[in-house]
């Protein structure tokens, strides 16, 4: 009798803690605050993974569609590797507060969404306990349901799955977050150590050849990336839309326009079809393409991982912008045709072979 008088009174007790934490702390991601700093002004929000943490300068956007005549306040909102449940999460977050001057939502879809960073390594940081919603679940059922993998396999992955579920809305952590903002003493006596990032091991690998060649080597194996890059283009077919149409609702819902994008990566992904009966069109921004912005593709532009350098930076801010002006003067029903197989040089299309026929995959 006393052992469960114990329990009851442990659980009263986590009870009664989660809800002081859920007082305490509110429920908006911290990361959030430096985006909605600018939602009073925002009319362009850009949400996505690292590519546009780096390659995005909001100054610049801002100033480019000034000079053109169309001035547009741009803000962004970005994670190391955001993609999958989390980017649609995050986005969800976003929309739910109030963007009085917003007009247009951007979202990079480069990263494919089939990863979802839920590596051990990743376990039971804020970041990772933050997206763990109940709606969550259904998400995660589905995308695990397509996983050829066995029950003893995905018991330990759903049982932490679970884990932060409970961790989320329980509070379980959320002391942590008071704590260390409340760490003044240590701060001031200067006995706080340089504190390190949590470690994500989803972000795209580097590539070790890459990084250990020399300049002009590393010069030269940019321009062959964006050769082979600009050759396989011709014979590009569009991609299943299923993700971009799985978060445009989110946009369209709260009166904001949806714009879907692909930084300039050395990727060669697909584009999502822009086109399906019965529905807007996508308005698409595929900046993977070093045929039509060569610029991007430079060997100046580029720095030693997929990531851009800082005067590439620029360049993609600027056209960015430029985008985005033509989209605000002159609206286009959709993401830009298919390109027209490629002709030798007797002006005759190649021959296709069964990898290459519509409808194969």
């Amino acid at each position: 009798m006393r052992f469960f008088r114990c329990l009851l009174g442990f659980v009263l007790g986590l009870l009664a803690s989660a809800a002081l934490l859920y007082r305490l702390v509110r429920p908006v991601d911290p990361a959030l605050d430096e985006a909605l700093a600018e939602a009073s002004r925002c009319n362009v929000l850009f949400v996505g993974p690292s590519y546009l943490e780096v390659g995005l300068k909001t100054e610049l956007f801002d100033a480019e569609a000034r000079a053109l005549g169309h001035p547009l306040r741009s803000c962004k909102f970005t994670r190391s590797a955001l993609r999958s449940y989390e980017l649609k999460h995050d986005l969800e977050q976003l929309m739910a507060e109030r963007w009085p001057a917003l007009q247009k939502v951007a979202v990079d879809l480069t990263l494919f969404p089939s990863g979802i960073g839920f590596e051990r390594q990743n376990w039971f940081n804020p970041r990772t306990v933050h997206w763990h919603t109940w709606d969550a679940l259904p998400w995660l059922y589905g995308h695990y349901r397509t996983k050829k993998q066995s029950l003893g396999a995905l018991a330990p992955i759903v049982a932490g799955h679970l884990q932060h579920v409970a961790m989320n809305y329980l509070g379980i952590g959320r002391g942590g977050v008071v704590l260390s903002g409340a760490r003044w003493v240590e701060r001031h006596a200067g006995w706080e150590g340089e504190r390190k990032a949590p470690r994500e091991v989803d972000r795209l690998p580097r590539s070790k050849k890459r990084v250990d060649l020399t300049d002009e080597e590393a010069d030269a194996a940019t321009r062959l990336l964006a050769l082979e890059k600009a050759r396989t283009r011709a014979r590009r077919r569009y991609d299943d839309d299923a993700w971009a149409r799985e978060l445009e609702p989110i946009i369209r819902g709260h009166g904001f326009e949806p714009v879907f994008l692909y930084s300039p990566v050395f990727r060669n992904r697909v584009p999502p079809r822009p086109t399906r009966p019965g529905k807007k069109p996508l308005v698409f921004l595929d900046f993977d393409d070093p045929g039509r912005y060569p610029a991007l593709y430079l060997a100046d532009s580029r720095g030693r991982t997929s990531h851009l350098s800082r005067e590439g930076a620029q360049h993609y801010s600027r056209l960015l912008a430029q985008e985005f002006v033509k989209l605000a003067t002159e609206p286009r029903e959709a993401s830009e045709p298919e390109p027209a197989p490629a002709r030798d040089e007797r002006g005759k299309r190649p021959q296709r072979g069964k990898r290459d026929r519509p409808g194969k995959r």
